[in-house]
């Protein structure tokens, strides 16, 4: 089946308060949203570069939207996430990547009422558990963990910079204080630490509380010896996109977690592929969102379940963080954990009053 029109619409949404991006905040979140349309049946896909962390911008991205979908003969009807990239053209923006076959694969979910299988998991997960990300001074880290502690999670993350790397450990060993084994441990600096900064912060942790440390160091080519030092595994996340040929010169002991983010790491299908790695050499895939609206949440935690009969928590519990969102029924937790075919389906009937839409045409 071909897609017989495309629209385009742009989208401004407003934070609950400002979230963090490297070294800075943002208070909204702007992206565009992609529906390709057969008859009844429509797909939307989501191109959301994050200012911060991608090198394109929003007016790149439409540009690159618009030369693509009117020049490329796109089917559907027998894609995979491994095989949806297969009909577009090399070196796309990785958010506009990402649209496209998130677009691509919700369509022919529409018309076809489910998701090809992926080779070896025959039957996907229904229910995918949560990360939740933790973020302010002490006392609100503290506040922030107990009400979702409540609400069922038990893994979090947690933003560490070596700049403020005693505030960190402060909040670390609180959280261990508070809640010991019921609860794990995901860290996430940024590449903040130096190697002496890096073993001196990890062999102050109670080691066995932390699941990993996302990107401890500047040169991931010391992870080995950290590793080896403090007995805290690392997660990869932006060498995977930035130098990708490292994390095959890392031994599989070194590595927690690919931290894998579908609009950074070039697309639904490399994401695939980068997920069966991972599981392959014994790490985690942690399917995580950039702060995209809630199409992109019910489709990745689509995604997640494709993966895994028993995924892990994932990193898409974003959706917390708007004020508003773009499904016309919100997308929602439950024990920590999302059920997945009711936040896939929230996620594809937007509220089209948050929507502007710049341009549509047919194929």
């Amino acid at each position: 089946m071909k897609p017989l029109s495309v629209s385009i619409y742009r989208y401004s949404l407003p934070f609950i308060r400002p979230v963090p991006v490297g070294s800075r905040s943002i208070a909204t979140r702007e992206g565009l949203v992609l529906c390709l349309q057969h008859g009844p049946f429509r797909g939307y896909g989501e191109t959301a570069p994050l200012p911060g962390l991608h090198e394109e911008c929003l007016d790149d991205a439409f540009g690159e939207l618009g030369a693509v979908l009117r020049h490329a003969d796109l089917q559907t009807g027998s894609l995979s996430a491994l095989t949806v990239s297969e009909q577009l053209p090399d070196n796309l923006l990785p958010s506009v990547r990402t649209g496209i076959e998130m677009a691509l694969l919700n369509l022919q979910a529409a018309w076809t009422g489910s998701f090809i299988p992926l080779p070896g998991i025959p039957a996907p997960a229904d229910r995918l558990p949560l990360n939740a990300l933790l973020f302010g001074d002490t006392p609100t880290v503290l506040q922030q963990a107990a009400a979702l502690y409540r609400r069922g999670y038990r893994t979090f993350k947690l933003k560490v910079q070596a700049r403020n790397a005693d505030t960190a450990l402060q909040q670390i060993r609180e959280l261990d204080r508070s809640f010991g084994n019921d609860v794990l441990l995901r860290l996430d600096s940024n590449r903040s630490f130096d190697r002496n900064e890096a073993r001196e912060f990890l062999s102050s942790l109670p080691a066995d509380r932390i699941a990993y440390i996302e990107e401890p160091l500047s040169d991931p080519s010391g992870i080995p010896e950290l590793v080896r030092r403090t007995a805290i595994r690392c997660a990869l996340d932006e060498t995977l996109w930035q130098a990708p040929h490292v994390r095959h010169e890392l031994p599989d002991s070194c590595l927690g977690a690919y931290i894998l983010k579908p609009a950074r790491t070039g697309g639904i299908s490399a994401t695939t592929r980068l997920a069966l790695e991972a599981s392959s050499r014994g790490s985690a895939a942690v399917i995580s969102s950039v702060y995209e609206s809630g199409i992109s949440i019910g489709f990745y935690a689509r995604l997640a379940s494709l993966l895994s009969r028993t995924p892990t928590a994932c990193g898409i519990d974003t959706f917390r963080q708007f004020r508003q969102d773009l499904p016309l029924t919100p997308i929602t937790s439950e024990s920590g954990a999302l059920d997945v075919e009711t936040v896939w389906q929230r996620s594809r009937t937007p509220d089209e009053s948050r929507l502007k839409q710049l341009s549509a045409w047919t194929l």
